[in-house]
């Protein structure tokens, strides 16, 4: 039974654990393998991660006391999902589901999330598809050095 909690300090080292799998599994034929490192490196250090806990809602899923998954929301005058991440044994069992169901409901003030995925990334680019976010507009980004293209993805929140 997957259970989703808040993140704490001393899920660092799994989220990192998870990112980096994901990450390797998502991007490797999308990004160069220095690319991934790099990024990883970066966005997945302890401070920055320690920040991230402290300044955003940042969500883990855990299965038997195992982290396998990971959600960050950000919100100011929008809402974004930062990052969602399930270890590759994990991925289409719900569990992504489970996150971004609990991180909505958190924030039932907004009218719509938001999330940026690279166009390539057909995995992630299903998973949105499949829980009603559309397309609002793809671009071009640099990942340290690197051209991507982007697709800025919304979701509409409330709608009744």
């Amino acid at each position: 039974m997957v259970k989703v909690r808040q993140a704490e300090r001393h899920d660092i080292p799994a989220i990192k654990k998870t990112a980096t799998m994901a990450w390797h599994d998502a991007y490797q034929n999308i990004m160069a393998a220095n690319t991934i490192v790099q990024f990883l490196t970066a966005a997945y250090s302890d401070e920055r991660l320690e920040k991230r806990l402290n300044d955003s809602l940042f969500l883990v899923a855990e299965e038997q006391g195992e982290v396998i998954a990971f959600a960050n929301f950000i919100n100011g005058r929008e809402l974004y999902l930062a990052a969602i991440y399930v270890m590759p044994g994990y991925q289409r069992k719900d569990v992504g589901t489970a996150l971004l169901q609990e991180g909505i409901k958190r924030f039932d003030d907004y009218t719509a999330l938001f999330v940026e995925v690279a166009s390539d990334n057909q995995g992630a680019r299903n998973f949105y598809h499949k829980h009603g976010f559309e397309l609002v507009r793809e671009y071009e980004e640099e990942i340290f050095g690197e051209k991507i293209l982007t697709g800025l993805l919304e979701k509409r929140l409330n709608l009744e």
